[in-house]
């Protein structure tokens, strides 16, 4: 193979990245402490969470490409869309930097290399200042030939950022004449300087202006997402109250799990409202974003107790509750509320009582009399002293 094949073939094709950061990000740096040692990577891994507080658990992997190009992706998640992320690559754009081993590097973002070991992000940082000062720190005289003239279009890119020409005729006069002083110079640099902050002012001010419109255009999408999601649930729940229906009239019930059960009569809230402490609720209901239906039901609405026991020994509430048994209750109905209070199950819901009881009779619970009476159930009336339940203890779960 000759040399100039051996070059061809060493010739590699620019690797243009999905995302093109306005400030170019240069390498992935570390630094061994005491020694002049910097190790340098294209490719390092943030965790999400570092970026955006809802982003927990998520990992992105940033590979630095040509032309000032990047990728940025997750790793083992499909969280975010594209432009999401080129809103993260913005934050991370739009962050300041600062002094690392000698280079500059986005401030408070820590980012892990492949070993897992810390490095930092490296990016390109020019100031005026330093185009201004490589102007004087050229050792020969300068002269207006296509060399200064080259300065002068780095500088003055953009007529606009000086007050008026006077400030172009100051800069090549002191170009032509660097060592004599020249206060006029000081104060034209002194002018650039500030159009220079009032200008990355109103760059940020655009740029934080269009990441409101866009979080603001999210959390419309989202409100909306969580209407449609609304809607779902109701039409799923009212097509499981039909097929629970279905299944329950073709299918016999589960066998006998050991435990017998006692349901109360409808428990009423001792809270009422009139029409004051209603008014109250109904501007809570306002402030928090509540429904005011789901409110008052939960301020006046009913709800009855659930009592168990093995069936082997009623009186005994001191007992730990297998996992299974929990689960049979908890799952009574997925669309009401199911506590343990004092050792207790309340339920709050659209069920009555019968189908409460129905319920527990399917899943294997049986109804015992005795237990009744030491439940004290408005069925049994005696004049004989009622033996009442022994202290009840939280069910161990």
């Amino acid at each position: 193979m000759t040399e100039q094949e051996t070059k061809a073939e060493e010739v590699k094709e620019p690797i243009i990245g999905e995302f093109k950061p306005k400030r170019k990000f240069l390498n992935f740096v570390s630094a061994v402490n005491g020694a002049k040692i910097r190790f340098i990577r294209d490719i390092a891994f943030v965790k999400g969470e570092k970026l955006s507080g809802t982003l927990e658990g998520v990992v992105f992997k940033i590979t630095i490409c040509d032309e000032g190009t990047i990728n940025f992706e997750e790793v083992d998640t499909n969280v975010t869309d594209a432009a999401q992320r080129q809103r993260l690559i913005d934050d991370i754009d739009s962050t300041d930097v600062t002094g690392y081993a000698q280079k500059y590097v986005v401030s408070g973002i820590q980012f892990d290399d492949v070993n897992g070991d810390l490095c930092y992000l490296e990016v390109e940082q020019k100031k005026p200042i330093d185009i201004l000062k490589s102007i004087f720190d050229e050792q020969e005289k300068p002269s207006l030939s296509n060399k200064g003239m080259s300065f002068l279009d780095d500088l003055l890119s953009d007529s606009s950022e000086f007050e008026s020409e006077k400030d172009t005729e100051i800069f090549v006069e002191a170009i032509e004449n660097p060592a004599e002083p020249n206060e006029k110079l000081i104060k034209a640099s002194e002018s650039y300087l500030e159009e220079q902050f009032r200008k990355m002012n109103d760059d940020k001010i655009k740029e934080l202006k269009g990441r409101v419109e866009n979080a603001e255009k999210e959390v419309v999408i989202l409100k909306r997402e969580i209407s449609i999601s609304e809607s779902k649930l109701k039409k799923q729940t009212d097509d499981l109250k039909v097929l629970n229906s279905r299944f329950e009239s073709l299918s016999p019930g589960d066998a006998s799990n050991g435990y017998v059960f006692f349901v109360s009569e409808e428990q009423k809230n001792e809270l009422g409202l009139d029409e004051s402490t209603k008014h109250v609720a109904d501007k809570i209901a306002d402030i928090l974003g509540l429904k005011k239906k789901v409110l008052f039901e939960q301020l006046t609405g009913g709800f009855y107790r659930i009592k168990i026991a093995k069936k082997d020994d009623i009186t005994n509430q001191d007992f730990k509750l297998e996992k299974e048994i929990y689960e049979k209750i908890a799952t009574i109905d997925l669309t009401g509320e199911m506590t343990v209070i004092d050792g207790e199950f309340e339920y709050r819901g659209d069920m009555t009582w019968h189908q409460l009881v129905g319920k527990m009779l399917r899943k294997g619970f049986e109804q015992e009399p005795e237990f009744d009476k030491l439940c004290q159930s408005n069925s049994y009336i005696s004049d004989e002293d009622i033996t009442k339940i022994p202290n009840s203890k939280k069910i161990k779960k």
